[in-house]
C-alpha cells in the first residue's frame, strides 16, 4: 500500500496537471456550466428508439465520468487542503419543493437610483437563461436589456455615468459591451490566442486583463493580455514562466486563485495554497504587479506569535480599496479538523484584517475582526470608506461599523425569519440594496432598499424572468 507521502505527491502531480489542462480550479463550475450553456440540446422527442437510448447510453457513460472527476476533485480538496474563501450568489438546488428556480446572479448600483441586476433561470444544467435588468429610479421598476443562454456573469462593470458597460460571462463567455447605457449590446471575443483562460479581471467598463495558458510547445507558459477598449483589441504584454512566477511556497507554479487589480499599472494574484507533508509552510502573501501585470512579484503579509498566520492555514481575500491609497484584505483562518474523530475538513477559527494607506505597497499587522454572534463564514464584505464597512455573514446577517471595524452592529429585526439575503451592495453609508430570497412553496424574490444606512428597508418587487 501507498504511504500518505506517496498519495500526497500523486495527488499534487494530478493537480498541476489539472491545472495546465483546465486551468482555474476554483472555477470548475463554472467553465463546465458554459461549455453546456453552448452544447447542442439534447435529441427532439420524435427521434427514433435507437437514437433515443443511444443518447441515454451516453449520457451514462458521461454521468459515470462526471461522478468520477467529481470524486477526484473532492480527494483532491480534502488531501492537499486548498484553502479558499469563494464569496458567490447562492445557487438553488434543482426541483426541490421550496426552492426557488430563479436565481439572483449579479448586484451593481452607480448611483442612487440606476442600477443593474441578473437573474438566471436553473435547470438541470444550470444554463440559464440570464436576464440582466436596469433600473433608473433606484429599483422601483426594471427593464430588460439583454439575455443569453448561460449562466450569470462574472463581473458586471458601468461607467459612474452608466452609459458604458460590460457583462463578463464565467471565463469571459459570453462578452458584451454597450455605449448607451444598455440599450443596444455588442458580444466580443477574447484574444485567440488565450484558449485556456485561467484568470480575467475588468477594473472598470474599459480595462482588463486575461492571463491564460498559451499554446506551445514548451508548456507552463502563460500570456497576460489588456484591453482598454472594453474588449474590442487585446495586447499581449507579458509572456509568464508560471513554476517561476506563482510558485512561493510550493512544487511548481498554479494559475488558480483569484485575480484583481486597482488600477491600469497595480494589482494583486492571489494563488492557490496547497499543504502537505513535504510542502514547506510560508508566510501568508499575494503576488503584487507595479506594471499592469508585465511582471509580478511576492508580496509577504505581515502576521505576530498570536495570531500565526501561514500558508498552511490563512485563505486571503483579495483587497478592497475606498480611495486611491486606502484599502483593507480580509485573512479567514483555519486549522484543526472537524467532525468525529477529527475526521472533517478544516476548522475556522478567526477572521483577520490587514489595512493599507500607500495604494498597497505595505500592509498594517492583522487586527480580529470580530462579528455579532461569533466566527462564522464571511459572505460579503464592503468597504465604503475608513470608518463605514457592511458585512453579510453566515452568524449576523447583515452588520456594520461606523469605525473601522473595531465595533458591529447587527441591523434591526431584518430581514423576517422566513427570508434569506443572498447579496447586497451599498451605494454610500447610507444608500443600499440587498438580494433577498422569500421561503414557501413557491419561493419568491426581492429587492430590498435603504437609505437610512440599514436601520430601515423597503421591498421592492423583482422583475419575472418568465416575462
Amino acid at each position: 500500500m501507498a504511504s500518505r507521502t506517496e498519495v500526497e505527491a500523486r495527488l499534487r502531480g494530478y493537480a498541476h496537471e489539472y491545472d495546465h489542462e483546465f486551468p482555474s480550479t476554483t472555477r470548475v463550475e463554472s467553465r463546465i456550466i458554459a461549455r453546456i450553456a453552448i452544447t447542442p440540446r439534447a435529441l427532439e422527442p420524435n427521434a427514433t428508439k435507437q437514437r433515443t437510448w443511444a443518447f441515454a447510453t451516453s449520457l451514462v457513460r458521461e454521468l459515470a465520468i462526471a461522478c468520477v472527476v467529481l470524486l477526484l476533485v473532492g480527494l483532491l480538496v480534502v488531501g492537499v487542503s486548498k484553502l479558499r474563501a469563494v464569496q458567490q450568489h447562492n445557487v438553488p438546488t434543482i426541483g426541490v419543493p421550496g426552492k426557488s428556480d430563479v436565481y439572483f446572479s449579479a448586484l451593481q448600483f452607480v448611483s442612487a437610483d440606476e442600477g443593474w441586476i441578473a437573474l438566471t433561470k436553473a435547470s438541470v444544467s444550470l444554463a440559464g437563461p440570464t436576464v440582466l435588468y436596469q433600473t433608473a429610479d433606484g429599483g422601483r421598476s426594471w427593464q430588460r436589456q439583454l439575455t443569453w443562454d448561460g449562466p450569470g456573469p462574472e463581473q458586471v462593470r458601468f461607467s459612474p455615468d452608466g452609459r458604458n458597460g460590460l457583462v463578463v460571462g464565467r471565463g469571459g463567455v459570453p462578452l458584451f459591451r454597450t455605449a448607451d447605457g444598455g440599450a443596444n449590446w455588442e458580444r466580443l471575443s477574447l484574444p485567440p490566442e488565450a484558449s485556456q483562460v485561467a484568470q480575467l479581471y475588468f477594473v472598470d467598463a474599459r480595462e482588463g486583463w486575461v492571463i491564460s495558458y498559451l499554446n506551445e510547445a514548451t508548456p507552463g507558459f502563460a500570456g497576460v493580455f489588456h484591453t482598454t477598449d472594453g474588449g474590442l483589441t487585446w495586447i499581449q504584454t507579458a509572456r509568464l514562466d508560471v513554476n517561476q512566477v506563482f510558485s512561493y511556497g510550493q512544487r511548481g507554479g498554479s494559475l488558480q486563485g483569484s485575480l484583481m487589480f486597482r488600477d491600469s499599472s497595480t494589482g494583486w494574484f492571489d494563488g492557490a495554497t496547497y499543504s502537505g507533508t513535504d510542502i514547506p509552510i510560508v508566510e501568508p502573501h499575494l503576488y503584487a504587479t507595479r506594471d499592469g501585470g508585465r511582471s509580478w512579484s511576492v508580496q509577504i503579509l505581515p502576521t505576530t506569535p498570536a495570531i500565526s498566520l501561514n500558508s498552511s492555514n490563512a485563505s486571503i481575500s483579495l483587497p478592497q480599496f475606498y480611495n486611491p491609497l486606502q484599502g483593507i484584505l480580509v485573512v479567514t483562518k483555519f486549522g484543526g479538523s472537524g467532525g468525529s474523530g477529527g475526521s472533517g475538513g478544516p476548522v475556522l477559527q478567526g477572521l483577520y484584517f490587514y489595512s493599507t494607506v500607500d495604494g498597497g505597497a505595505h500592509w498594517t499587522s492583522p487586527q480580529a475582526l470580530v462579528l455579532p454572534g461569533g466566527v462564522k463564514f464571511l459572505r460579503t464584505l464592503k468597504v465604503i470608506d475608513a470608518g463605514h464597512w457592511f458585512i453579510l455573514s453566515d452568524s449576523a446577517g447583515i452588520a456594520r461599523t461606523t469605525d473601522g471595524g473595531k465595533h458591529w452592529t447587527t441591523i434591526g429585526d431584518w430581514p423576517r425569519a422566513d427570508e434569506h439575503v443572498s447579496a447586497i451592495d451599498f451605494q454610500d453609508a447610507e444608500t443600499g440594496w440587498a438580494e433577498v430570497i422569500g421561503a414557501g412553496t413557491h419561493p419568491t424574490l426581492a429587492i430590498y432598499r435603504t437609505t437610512d444606512g440599514g436601520a430601515h428597508w423597503t421591498r421592492l418587487s423583482a422583475p419575472d424572468i418568465a416575462r
